[in-house]
Parts: C-alpha cells; sequence; structure tokens
C-alpha cells in the first residue's frame, strides 16, 4: 500500500513539472510572439526568427514526445518532420531556389493533415464513413471558396512570383487544414487541452494566412501577422506538451452516427457553394465567372453527397433489418419468436393447400417447468430453456421450424411430414433433451381444409392429453 502511494505521488509530481514545462514554454511563445512585430520585415532580426521558429516547433514536440510518451509515437514524430520541412524549405530559399523551396515548403501542409488525422486515427473510412464524407463536403465547398474569391483574383500576383505555380497552392493548405479541424469536431473524442491547442493552432493558422491575402485582393497594405503565425505554431508545439496528449493520441474518435442541426447546416453551405459562389465572383469581378472551377467543384459534391445518400440509404435498411430481426426472434432462445411463429404457420398452411402437401404441427411442453425453476433459480430455468432450445434445433431437417411459443413451451411445424415422421423426429427430441428433463407434446396433421388456428387447437388439445395421461410421452390428434 505504502509502494502504491508513493507511485501515486510521484505520477502526480511529474505530471506537475510537465504541467509547469508546458506553461513556460506558453510563457516563452507568447514573449516570442509579442517581440516579434517590433523586428523589420526581412531585417535580420525577422530572418533569425523565421529560421528559429519552425526549430522550436521541432524541439517543442520532440521533447513532448520524450516527456509524455504517447502511443504511438509516430504521428506526433511526423508533425514534427513537418517543421523540419519548413526549415529545408527555408535554407532552399536563401541559398537562391525559390520555386524549388516553395514546392518543399508547401509540403509542409499534406505532412501536418496528415499527422493531425493520425494522432486520434481519424482517418479511417471503416470506422468513420459518414464522418469522412462530411469533412470531404466541407473541404470541397471551402477549397472552392478558395479557388474563386482568393487565388482566382490574385493570379495575377502569383504569375510575378518566382515559383508563383507553387505559391497559390498554399491558400488550398489551408483549406486543408480546416478540413481536419473540421474532422476533428465531426466526431466524440476528448475534448482536453490538447484538443483545444491543436484546434486554436489550426485555426489561427488557417485564418491569419487567409487575412493576409484579403487586403491584397482589395489593393490595401497587408497587416503584419507574422505573430499570429508564430503562435499558431507554438500553440502546436504546446499541445505535445501538455500531459493530456497521451490521452488524446492513438484513440479512435467515437462515430457521431446523428445528423446534428449544425452538421446538416455545414453540408448544406458546402453543397450551395458552387452557385452561390458564382454569384458572389460575378458580383465582384463585374460578371465574370470561373464556370470550369465551379463545374468541377459541382461534380465533387454531387458525388460526395450521392455516396453520402447511399449510404444514409444502408444505414435505415440495416436498421430496419434488425428491428424485423428482433422482433420475430426469442431474446434468450435465439429461436423464432410467437409473433415469428404466427407468421410461418401462415405461410406454410398456404403452401400446403397450394401444393396439396402434408404438413404437421406440434406443441412441445418442458414437464415440471415451474418446480425445476424453483429448485435451480431463474438462471437455472434460463439455462434449460437455452439448453432445449439448441439440441433440439439440432436434431430437426432444414426445412423444419422450431420456435418458442412462450414461457416452456415450443412449437414445431414439420413440412412435408406425417404424423408418423414426426413421431420419429419427436423420439429423437425426448432422447436429447437436457439436464436429465422431460417433455411432453401434442401433434396434429393438417386435414386439408382446416385453419392454422383449428389445427394449432387440436395439437394443444393433444398436449394436454398427454399431460394428463402422466407426462413424457408424446399424443397425436388423428381427427378434428
Amino acid at each position: 500500500m505504502t509502494h502504491l502511494l508513493r507511485d501515486d505521488e510521484c505520477d502526480a509530481g511529474r505530471r506537475t513539472r510537465r504541467t509547469r514545462l508546458w506553461l513556460m514554454w506558453l510563457a516563452g511563445g507568447a514573449l516570442f510572439c509579442g517581440a516579434q512585430p517590433f523586428t523589420t520585415v526581412g531585417g535580420p532580426a525577422d530572418s533569425i526568427m523565421t529560421l528559429v521558429m519552425p526549430v522550436l516547433f521541432v524541439a517543442g514536440i520532440v521533447a513532448g514526445v520524450r516527456l509524455n510518451r504517447p502511443r504511438p509515437r509516430w504521428p506526433w514524430l511526423m508533425l514534427a518532420g513537418s517543421g523540419l520541412t519548413a526549415v529545408a524549405g527555408a535554407g532552399i530559399w536563401w541559398a537562391g531556389f525559390p520555386t524549388v523551396s516553395l514546392a518543399v515548403v508547401m509540403t509542409v501542409y499534406p505532412l501536418e493533415a496528415a499527422a493531425l488525422l493520425f494522432i486520434v486515427r481519424g482517418a479511417s473510412w471503416r470506422q468513420d464513413r459518414a464522418g469522412l464524407l462530411d469533412t470531404a463536403m466541407i473541404s470541397v465547398g471551402l477549397a472552392l471558396a478558395c479557388w474563386l474569391l482568393v487565388v482566382s483574383p490574385l493570379m495575377p500576383v502569383y504569375a510575378a512570383l518566382p515559383g508563383g505555380a507553387f505559391a497559390m497552392l498554399f491558400p488550398f493548405g489551408d483549406v486543408m487544414l480546416l478540413g481536419v479541424l473540421f474532422r476533428y469536431f465531426t466526431s466524440r473524442g476528448p475534448r482536453n487541452a490538447t484538443f483545444w491547442q491543436i484546434s486554436v493552432s489550426v485555426l489561427v493558422q488557417a485564418v491569419s494566412h487567409m487575412a493576409a491575402l484579403v487586403p491584397v485582393i482589395l489593393g490595401f497594405d497587408a497587416p503584419d501577422l507574422r505573430a499570429f503565425t508564430s503562435l499558431a505554431a507554438f500553440l502546436m508545439a504546446g499541445a505535445a506538451l501538455h500531459p493530456s496528449m497521451r490521452i488524446l493520441t492513438g484513440r479512435p474518435p467515437s462515430p457521431v452516427t446523428e445528423m446534428s442541426p449544425r452538421r446538416v447546416v455545414l453540408t448544406n453551405l458546402a453543397c450551395m457553394a458552387a452557385p452561390v459562389l458564382l454569384l458572389a465572383q460575378g458580383a465582384l469581378q463585374n460578371g465574370e465567372v470561373d464556370w470550369i472551377a465551379a463545374g468541377i467543384g459541382c461534380i465533387i459534391l454531387f458525388a460526395l453527397v450521392t455516396v453520402r445518400m447511399v449510404d444514409l440509404v444502408g444505414e435505415v435498411q440495416d436498421k430496419a433489418s434488425q428491428l424485423d430481426a428482433v422482433a420475430h426472434i426469442d431474446a434468450l432462445t435465439a429461436l423464432p419468436n410467437r409473433r415469428a411463429w404466427d407468421v410461418e404457420l401462415d405461410r406454410r398452411i398456404a403452401a400446403a393447400r397450394r401444393h396439396g402437401t402434408p404438413v404437421v404441427v406440434a406443441i412441445v411442453d418442458l414437464d415440471n417447468f415451474k418446480r425445476y425453476n424453483d429448485e435451480h433459480g431463474h438462471q437455472g430455468g434460463d439455462e434449460l430453456l437455452t439448453s432445449a432450445a439448441l439440441v433440439w434445433k439440432a436434431e430437426l431437417r432444414p426445412e423444419d421450424l422450431l420456435a418458442r411459443y412462450g414461457g416452456e413451451e415450443f412449437g414445431a411445424i414439420f413440412d412435408h411430414s406425417k404424423l408418423a415422421d414426426a413421431d420419429h423426429i419427436m423420439e429423437r427430441l425426448q432422447s436429447v433433451t437436457p439436464l436429465g428433463q422431460t417433455f411432453s407434446a401434442g401433434a396434429a396433421q393438417w386435414d386439408g381444409n382446416e385453419t392454422p388456428d383449428e389445427l394449432l387447437a387440436r395439437a394443444d388439445a393433444a398436449l394436454y392429453a398427454a399431460k394428463r395421461a402422466g407426462r413424457d410421452r408424446v399424443f397425436v390428434s388423428t381427427t378434428r
């Protein structure tokens, strides 16, 4: 007991130290971001801070992985790898290869997005197909908006830049990260400090990047948003340093199956993105619209919506099948229940009437079941019913039906059988009745004219005759 207390005290101490380190990291990040606006853009201090920032990003994540030891570690190390990629891209830029630099830096976005999805196992198509489809619809809508309202107006600016073809892809990287953020919120999972730091980091990064482009489109001077970009990096690395990262890492998100009003609104807005954006672009650009991009966006969105609708219809059909099975299956014995028995008896009598084939109905009642239940308890009684159903069903032919009629009574239908055939089958059932118990049964063969209720009444009368005669026997009804 003393050792357990000491272990708990040690764990609490470690968590406290890690929390303090996390707070120190955020405080240092606040100082870094606060100092950044006071440096000259492109000056020596700014260049050093631009290079140091991704290095600190990598160091923070690696330190968090070593301290918190998440399982698995590789998604976090993959996230750190995106920081190393940014460092490599900056080095290539300063070496005088801007086009190659932009191509390298562009790979930071898919690396970061994939790492964030793998951290929460949010990329599983099998686990949450609906969530991924909704995320894809939102992402396509955002990408279309990004192209029509941001990238398209800036095409002349991008054309004048070295590596402009790669430069115009950067806004789509932010759209990709916003899609990851939406994926985080379309599933149920831990909403701890690490989760919120990642979410705020992604949002700050995407919004600050887009906010830097909007003034350029409108012809204004772009504001200095370097501090916000650095803040996003510090928050992301801080998420790795916080002790709660172990709880978030590796836990597959629980899919949200119901369509909440917010989810419906967001997916509908995504589907309406193409026509709304065409109207907006036409209004902003004197009637000039990019119909090719809008058309491609519409095709992709409609395809995603179609797959989503097919899945929803499939889910409804599966639920209906499950409800139908529950309504017709006895929960204890897994045999057809009384409702299924009534339906099947009517169907088989109708088939026998059409084809002129014989059919026999039998009612089986376990002898002295109430006394057995009192002696062995309800659990023992349930075990007897379950065992009897299992062994009796194994003795029947594939075309025969065994159902739980009610309580300790079972019903059997023997297709294409006469009373002599049914009697042989009942003898086999008597020989395998479990736990040393016996049963009484009454059987009746359909006479070709009577209704299912009349046939059942004759079998029931034969059962009571067998019980009055001393139990542990099978009586048959030969006449109406």
